[in-house]
């Protein structure tokens, strides 16, 4: 009696073992696709010479921050950023030219307008789910922007840099992004 064939691979090598599907994740699934965004959508605003965002695509807060930008501004927003625990966030500015596209493609928990044209702009989008509007908001209290993301209006920043009443008003209300860091 003959002994049983084994089946081969198609390559005629040892024995084809069964594949087993890949376990999908859907927090994997969600970074991968968020970080994939962000990256074209960066890439071509450097194409169009525009500020590049920075920050975690995938962490879930999202600040819009109006002009003007510079490195004393980045530095600023790092360093508070850093205070309070969300050095990760997700920093964009309001003239990329796609922050609709932003925000449809990271779905952020958390929206944060940085300034009244911050505010203004995100308004202006006419983003279909919004329950609220940002330049109806109350500085450093938070709302229902959309069923699923708290909004967040900010005073701008770049009058912070020079003046301490400014400087006293923005910190009031960024520190009311420090409820993002809470652990239950």
């Amino acid at each position: 009696m003959k002994p049983a064939k084994t089946e081969r691979s198609p390559t005629n090598g040892p024995p084809a073992t069964p594949r087993k599907a890949a376990s999908r994740d859907a927090a994997s699934d969600y970074h991968a696709k968020t970080t994939h965004e962000a990256d074209r959508l960066s890439r071509l605003a450097k194409k169009a010479g525009r500020p590049v965002p920075l920050g975690d695509a995938s962490s879930g807060v999202m600040l819009a921050v109006e002009p003007p930008v510079g490195p004393r501004l980045l530095d600023a927003l790092t360093r508070s950023l850093e205070s309070v625990g969300l050095s990760q966030a997700y920093v964009t500015w309001t003239d990329t030219g796609h922050l609709l596209e932003e925000i449809l493609a990271l779905e952020p928990d958390a929206l944060v307008a940085v300034g009244p044209v911050a505010a203004q702009k995100l308004d202006a989008l006419d983003y279909p789910l919004v329950r609220n509007l940002f330049s109806e908001a109350r500085e450093g209290e938070w709302f229902s922007w959309t069923i699923g993301t708290a909004g967040l209006r900010l005073p701008p920043l770049a009058p912070a840099l020079e003046d301490e009443a400014a400087k006293r008003r923005f910190w009031r209300a960024f520190l009311s992004l420090k409820r993002l860091t809470r652990t239950s």
